[in-house]
């Protein structure tokens, strides 16, 4: 807080030159708060002691000439150099080592993510330069990396209007999530697909840890049970683990933005800042282009035809006895028919009425909010789709892990670019879309993790019939022979 009012006392006294040096130091590999200083600019424009497109413009450009600098020295002076003299600013081998580790597996892409990250963001240019990135490469991501970055910090200063307090509370509460949700969701996959194709060494491991000891717990009832729960091939394992994890992370998350909803928590005056800042700074094409989408993925279109393609589907796998097409039938007609069910439902409990008229882009014709159906829509909906890409057998039309991981890009993306299109046009207040993402997510969870099990209970019947059919051929061949 101490050094956040020094840097508010910099902008008054040197405005926004302030914000263009700090930015290009930082950038440059000189370890200053370049990202403190654009929230604290927002937050003055907020204020009005700031013009809020100056202070993004200035941020950007300071990014970009800073990075442009440090890609140059890290070119002409390499390693030697850098590690000659990064030792004044806090630029040690180790540190160094990790940048270059980064850059190595990600290339072109690491110059933009590393404006996200206070390690990286440093030493991302000079690691840049020193592995002769070229150039041209260099510009399109440092531009593009530095206009997302300088004009997201900007306008989360600006939103936040100085109430530091709830920042603080609410990215943290995003943070845990998202950090949690990633995290469990890259180690467990890794863990069940490293555990299905190694058990003889998973075995050996486990012998290895805990030996005797080890092996005599997990003989016992507690043991079991535990090695059930997260046992990658028993049914009810770990797809229902994960499962009940998630569905939990997404309630929490969910009820948390119900209890500042009615408490009127200062969440409430957060969302009207960002409504005013939306619709203050609308563009025609914008809101045309956030209109178009709006029709395309409202719940009416989205939740009628999952209903229907789930129908359609199911009446086809039943007539060609086709279990995965009946199975995918019901789960896109159960993921969209329960969608439109728990929106209804929660909205008749809330009854939270709609953004003023003045802050509507798009007049509303119904008269409740909370939670937004249409994030909760694509959030739910698209879960289902991304699931039946995801256990396509190989062989068929999109079963590479490359389609279906970009299935699941696409479904993020218009999730995402629905909720906000939502808040552009003044249909819903931000936390109506939070609460219709982590909604959706709740109901994703569970109605997912009720499809996986059955999945696999059809599959253990169905190996249980043919090792059946198998032994009675056995048993015939035999009786023939003799």
């Amino acid at each position: 807080m101490h050094a956040l009012n020094q840097i508010f006392s910099l902008i008054i006294h040197y405005g926004y030159l302030v914000i263009l040096l700090g930015v290009m130091a930082e950038s440059t590999g000189i370890p200053l708060p370049g990202e403190t200083i654009l929230i604290a600019a927002g937050i003055m424009a907020q204020r009005g002691s700031l013009d809020v497109g100056d202070a993004i413009l200035f941020g950007i450009i300071g990014t970009i000439i800073g990075n442009e600098f440090g890609y140059f020295v890290g070119r002409k002076g390499g390693r030697p150099f850098i590690l000659r003299w990064g030792k004044y600013v806090k630029i040690t081998p180790q540190r160094l080592g990790h940048a270059e580790r980064f850059f190595e597996r990600h290339g072109g892409k690491a110059v933009f993510f590393a404006r996200f990250f206070a390690g990286l963001r440093v030493f991302g240019a000079l690691v840049a330069g020193m592995s002769r990135m070229r150039a041209g490469t260099f510009l399109l991501y440092n531009v593009l990396g530095g206009a997302v970055w300088a004009t997201a910090a900007v306008l989360a200063g600006y939103l936040l209007g100085g109430s530091i307090g709830l920042l603080e509370r609410w990215a943290g509460r995003a943070t845990i999530l998202l950090a949690v949700l990633v995290a469990l969701g890259v180690i467990l996959y890794l863990a069940y697909r490293w555990i299905n194709s190694h058990p003889e060494q998973t075995r050996r491991i486990l012998e290895r840890l805990g030996g005797r000891r080890l092996q005599t717990f997990l003989q016992t009832p507690a043991g079991l049970w535990l090695v059930r729960r997260f046992s990658p091939r028993e049914v009810y394992g770990l797809a229902l683990t994960s499962g009940l994890v998630f569905a939990g992370l997404f309630s929490w998350a969910f009820g948390s933005i119900a209890e500042d909803i009615l408490s009127r928590d200062p969440l409430v005056h957060m969302d009207l800042a960002i409504l005013r800042f939306a619709h203050s700074h609308s563009e025609a094409h914008l809101t045309t282009a956030a209109i178009v989408l709006d029709n395309i993925f409202a719940p009416e279109v989205v939740l009628p035809a999952g209903v229907l393609a789930g129908v359609v589907l199911l009446i086809l796998g039943l007539k060609r006895r086709d279990f995965q097409n009946t199975f995918s039938g019901v789960v896109l007609a159960a993921a969209a028919f329960g969608t439109g069910v728990l929106a209804e439902l929660f909205k008749f409990i809330f009854h939270r009425p709609r953004p003023p008229l003045s802050l509507q882009l798009v007049h509303e014709t119904g008269n409740t909010s909370f939670p937004s159906a249409h994030a909760m829509a694509a959030v739910a909906v698209g879960a289902a789709v991304w699931y039946l890409f995801s256990i396509r057998p190989p062989g068929k039309w999109a079963a590479s892990w490359r389609a279906k991981a970009r299935a699941g890009l696409v479904v993020i993306a218009i999730s995402l670019l629905v909720g906000l299109g939502r808040v552009y046009v003044g249909a819903h207040y931000p936390s109506d879309v939070l609460a219709g993402w982590t909604l959706g997510g709740v109901w994703a969870s569970l109605y997912l993790t009720a499809a996986e099990i059955f999945r696999r209970l059809h599959g253990s019947k169905t190996n249980d019939n043919d090792r059946a059919s198998d032994q009675k051929s056995s048993s015939r061949i035999g009786v023939s022979e003799k």
